[in-house]
């Protein structure tokens, strides 16, 4: 065994961890944190009333438990930028890695490959758990448990005087204090300790842990709203409605990554294997087994509790492990086996969410950063609605405006959550909520399928005006809340066509209107949308009725492969979106590059078969296909023309119209 083992493995151990939460800033909830942090630093004190909501005719009394994670997380990003506040996470994650590898040393007495043995399970754990590693308050849930399972370490040693004994309890009890102030998780950490006080009766450290559960109740109360912020977080975890809302606190699902099953099983079976070789050491083995039944019990129960499960586990299954006879020749071959692991997790880690790779930086994707600038600039008074997670954006990049709900479910509740969300799907409750909370800004996300039905109302109503289209996100603003506001008149909200091929349409009037996007953040695809159906107008059948037809002569032809280029460009940031594929395909048909116009239709119906999928399919077996299929598809238009469902549609009458039209063979 190389020397110095137990050292460079939890110096190993930080510094992994350190790289897995090396990854840019682009989670939604960070945003609203930092909102929040932003909003204490503006009022200069902790607001006891909801600020951010119009939900109530006032505001709400709201306790905001993690106050004091999102003030130092504002100062950090306001005064240094997204890079500080990265570099800041990862330090964090960086001290949990090296505190876990201390933890394996403590577990195990004699095992000296106990070190090592973590640092690779640890390893092998990151990729799975590095999903919790983003920049929220759950890193300080993810660092102070770990935190607190070294002191209570030192706690239970007999061979500490009384006096470091003392100082350790009251860092543990300010400890508690920041955690208390910091994130929700704080009653694991009184979990933890009452585990460990149990098991350490009739035993020196029994005082000691009574102790510490009677400072962490008092830290308790150390809030700006006294004992009620515990009161608040008991209700959280006995309703389990909650974990109907968010998909991280339910339980494993089918339609959830199979790695979130799995790797709590196997570390379930690695944590009964190392039961009694750990156990038997000492009362601390003892207590640290039951902890690892607890979280493997959480896991179960909750998606979010897989980390804490495989990385709190990992030194109770080193100590274990490294305790069995058979695994003593491993000594020589340890640095090789923590490499293998290493570049695995590596590897791994590449590919699995976040899947941003390693680095600094905030790229500001898939937030609406332009649609909140327009809002506000030119809406008055905005009142919004928008999906759980867009709202959790807006609360930072909106702060002119009001929310109907966000990201904080315990404020409003599960009811008031469900309905809002359930809104989007239903045009009654959605036309009944706008006009019972005088709404008159909706961000709708148009790559959700669940946001097409308040797209199509909204999309109907006189009174309301498609105010900005970005790559994934369109603003509707009623029009009596931005009396200066230039609507889009002509494009449609996402990836619809709207009037762009309308040929009754003037065509300086539609490039200047396309012309308005392709400058502000996040709508590069969106103008390439726009630009390609601009492109295709001389080459649309009846507007977007009727398909697109084959080109005549050299110009139309460069004209459909420049329209197919641009639609690529949209394509390659949603790939498989039904619109965008469909005429990306058309425009390749139109242009006879038959092998393109197959990959795109392909890709069309992924989603599932549509009139447009369908017919585009049609065409390409009658220009391009074999005589067999040729016969077959003229077949089919045949009866087409002959229901009564179909032979009206202009669609059908262009292709029976085309039925000879062929592209030459290749």
């Amino acid at each position: 065994m190389p020397r110095g083992t137990g050292s460079w493995s939890a110096w190993g151990s930080a510094l992994a961890f350190f790289l897995a939460g090396l990854f840019p800033l682009f989670n939604a909830d960070a945003y609203g944190h930092l909102a929040q942090g932003r909003q204490i630093v503006v009022l200069g004190r902790v607001p006891q009333v909801d600020l951010f909501s119009f939900w109530q005719p006032v505001p709400q009394p709201w306790k905001n438990y993690e106050w004091a994670y999102d003030w130092v997380t504002w100062l950090v990003y306001d005064h240094f930028g997204a890079n500080a506040l990265i570099l800041l996470k990862c330090l964090a994650l960086g001290a949990l890695g090296y505190l876990l590898v201390k933890l394996a040393g403590r577990l195990a007495h004699r095992g000296d490959l106990a070190a090592p043995l973590t640092l690779t399970a640890l390893l092998l754990a990151l990729p799975v758990a590095r999903f919790r590693f983003t920049t929220r308050p759950q890193i300080v849930g993810l660092l102070l448990p770990a935190v607190l399972l070294v002191g209570i370490g030192a706690l239970y040693e007999d061979r500490l005087s009384s006096r470091r004994k003392a100082w350790i309890l009251g860092a543990l009890g300010l400890a508690h204090v920041v955690w208390v102030n910091s994130h929700g998780s704080h009653l694991f950490g009184v979990a933890i300790t009452l585990i460990f006080a149990t098991l350490s009766f009739r035993t020196a450290a029994f005082r000691w842990m009574i102790g510490l559960l009677l400072i962490q109740g008092a830290a308790t109360g150390c809030t700006p709203f006294g004992f009620s912020i515990a009161m608040d977080a008991v209700s959280h975890v006995l309703r389990p409605e909650y974990r109907e809302l968010v998909v991280e606190w339910a339980a494993w699902a089918p339609k959830d990554p199979l790695r979130l099953l799995v790797a709590p099983m196997v570390c379930a079976v690695f944590v009964l294997a190392a039961m009694r070789p750990v156990t038997r050491e000492s009362r601390f083995g003892v207590a640290y087994g039951v902890l690892c039944v607890l979280l493997s019990i959480m896991a179960f129960r909750s998606m979010r509790f897989v980390a804490h499960q495989l990385l709190f586990c990992a030194p109770f299954i080193a100590a274990g492990l490294s305790q069995l006879p058979g695994l003593a020749k491993m000594r020589r071959s340890v640095v090789g086996l923590i490499g293998v692991a290493a570049a695995s997790s590596a590897l791994w880690m590449m590919q699995m969410v976040p899947a941003l790779g390693f680095g600094f930086g905030e790229p500001k994707r898939e937030y609406p950063w332009a649609s909140a600038e327009v809002v506000e600039q030119a809406v008055d008074h905005p009142r919004i609605v928008a999906s759980i997670q867009d709202s959790w954006f807006l609360m930072f990049a909106a702060p002119g405006g009001k929310l109907l709900i966000d990201g904080r479910v315990p404020y409003y509740g599960p009811e008031m959550i469900r309905r809002v969300s359930q809104s989007f799907t239903d045009p009654g409750l959605f036309s009944q909520q706008l006009a019972e909370y005088d709404v008159n800004t909706v961000v709708i996300d148009h790559t959700r399928s669940d946001h097409i039905v308040a797209t199509e109302y909204l999309s109907s109503r006189n009174d309301w005006a498609l105010a900005f289209v970005e790559d994934g996100h369109s603003l509707f603003v009623r029009r009596d809340a931005s009396p200066g506001l230039q609507p889009f008149e002509i494009a449609g909200p996402g990836y619809r066509t709207g009037r762009l091929l309308d040929a009754g349409l003037d065509d300086i009037a539609v490039s200047v209107e396309v012309a308005r996007l392709g400058s502000q953040l996040n709508t590069a695809s969106i103008h390439a949308w726009h630009e390609g159906l601009e492109l295709l107008r001389p080459l649309a059948r009846d507007g977007a009725r009727a398909g697109i037809r084959k080109s005549r002569n050299d110009d139309e032809q460069a004209r459909a492969r420049a329209a197919y280029e641009q639609l690529s460009v949209a394509a390659s940031s949603f790939p498989g979106f039904t619109s965008i594929e469909l005429y990306r395909a058309m425009a390749a048909l139109s242009a006879c590059d038959i092998s393109e116009a197959r990959e795109a239709l392909g890709r069309a119906v992924y989603g599932g078969q549509t009139r447009g999928t369908s017919l585009a399919a049609l065409e390409l077996s009658l220009r391009a296909g074999a005589p067999s299929e040729r016969s077959a598809a003229a077949a089919h238009v045949a009866r087409l023309s002959a229901r009564p469902d179909s032979r009206d549609d202009p669609w059908v009458t262009a292709i029976v119209d085309d039925i000879d039209v062929h592209c030459p063979a290749p």
